[in-house]
This record gives C-alpha cells, sequence and structure tokens, in this order.
C-alpha cells in the first residue's frame, strides 16, 4: 500500500529480479514493478529508480563458462547487459527515463555529489524517472562487491527520499542465510541496530 504522505521514493531492484534465469532481463517480476512505479507517479509521488543486473543481463551475450568469472569479464557483460536492461525498463515504463551510471567515489567528491544530487532534481522536476546503477563496465572494487543496497541508500539521501524500498528474492532480513541454513529465522522489524542485528545481514554476492 503507498505511503499517504510520500513525496519521493528510491525503489532498489537486485540483480535476481532483472535475470532470475541468468538470459537476460525478464518481465517475470519487472512487470509487477513497472506497474507499482507507475501507480506512484500518477499520485504525484516522485520515484528514482536503483537498478542491478547488469552482469546478469549480459551473460548470455559474453559465452565465458569458468567460474569464477574474472572482473574483465564482469565488465564486458556489464556493458552488454546495461544497454539490454534500460532497454528492458523503458518499453515497460510510460515515462522518459534517464541513466546514471555512478560508484561510490562519485558520492565522496563534494563537487560530484552536488552534480548527482542537481542532476536527479532536475530529471524528477521534468517527469523523467531517473534509473541508477553502479558502473559496472570500468568499476574494479566496486564491481566485487556486487551489492547496490548501499548505493541506493546513498541516492535515498542525496534526493532527501521519504522511503527506501529495496525488491529482492530474500523476504528480508532473517538470522542466518536461508538458503544455506533452514533454522534462519525471519525478523519482522527492527528497531535499533545492535552489532547483532548489523552481523545478521552478512555479506553481498
Amino acid at each position: 500500500m503507498l505511503g499517504q504522505h510520500w513525496r519521493r521514493i528510491v525503489v532498489k531492484v537486485g540483480s535476481a529480479l532483472i535475470a532470475p534465469d541468468h538470459k537476460g532481463c525478464s518481465t517475470r517480476y519487472l512487470l509487477i514493478i513497472a506497474h507499482f512505479i507507475s501507480e506512484c507517479r500518477q499520485r504525484g509521488i516522485e520515484v528514482i529508480l536503483v537498478s542491478s543486473g547488469s552482469v546478469a543481463a549480459g551473460r548470455s551475450a559474453i559465452a565465458f563458462s569458468h567460474q569464477p568469472l574474472p572482473v574483465h569479464i564482469k565488465q564486458a557483460m556489464a556493458s552488454v547487459g546495461q544497454y539490454q536492461m534500460m532497454q528492458h525498463w523503458q518499453s515497460l515504463l510510460d515515462c522518459h527515463c534517464g541513466q546514471l551510471l555512478l560508484t561510490h567515489d562519485d558520492f565522496h567528491n563534494r563537487r560530484r555529489y552536488l552534480n548527482i544530487e542537481n542532476t536527479l532534481r532536475t530529471l524528477l522536476s521534468h517527469q523523467v524517472l531517473p534509473i541508477v546503477n553502479e558502473n559496472d563496465s570500468v568499476a574494479t572494487a566496486e564491481l566485487k562487491l556486487g551489492d547496490n543496497d548501499n548505493l541506493a541508500a546513498l541516492v535515498a539521501t542525496a534526493v532527501d527520499a521519504d522511503v527506501l524500498i529495496i525488491c529482492s528474492d530474500i523476504d528480508g532480513l532473517f538470522s542466518a542465510n536461508p538458503r544455506s541454513n533452514p533454522e534462519a529465522r525471519f525478523i519482522a522489524e527492527v528497531e535499533r541496530i545492535t552489532p547483532e542485528i548489523f552481523a545478521m545481514a552478512g555479506g553481498s554476492h
């Protein structure tokens, strides 16, 4: 249900929803997310989309079967996949879309940070949907992190968003990794970030 007092939101979509079969972009999950974004915009809520998945979307175009994938192969996949992913989102959304490819370093430089903020706000003021992703085709350390959740949080802070919505194939925070531990317990609400809660988040993959 949409928040009655939302003015601006950031929606982050994970790689597993972009390319669930690792065979390029899929509408399996994205169609309903696109409908949600469109409904928000129709109600006057500004939306910024942070979309992971460029590497996953480009896997089908770069034949490479060895694991783990070398960084230069991931970068090549990201180069193809980012283009496919933007085309996919544009086809699902009834509005103009703008692309911003960033790294965490862009938020640590004051001038670049202000440029990011100004660009996002300008796009929103012209009813253009900003689609943000890490610049995976040239990133090295950032690419190895493989996690856009932090990027989404930085974007939400930059635009003073009312809420950050993270769309994932995991239901939420668990006491352990639910994929490998059947006894993992779902935690519905976190009132305070403690060292124990922080540890439950684990690492990104």
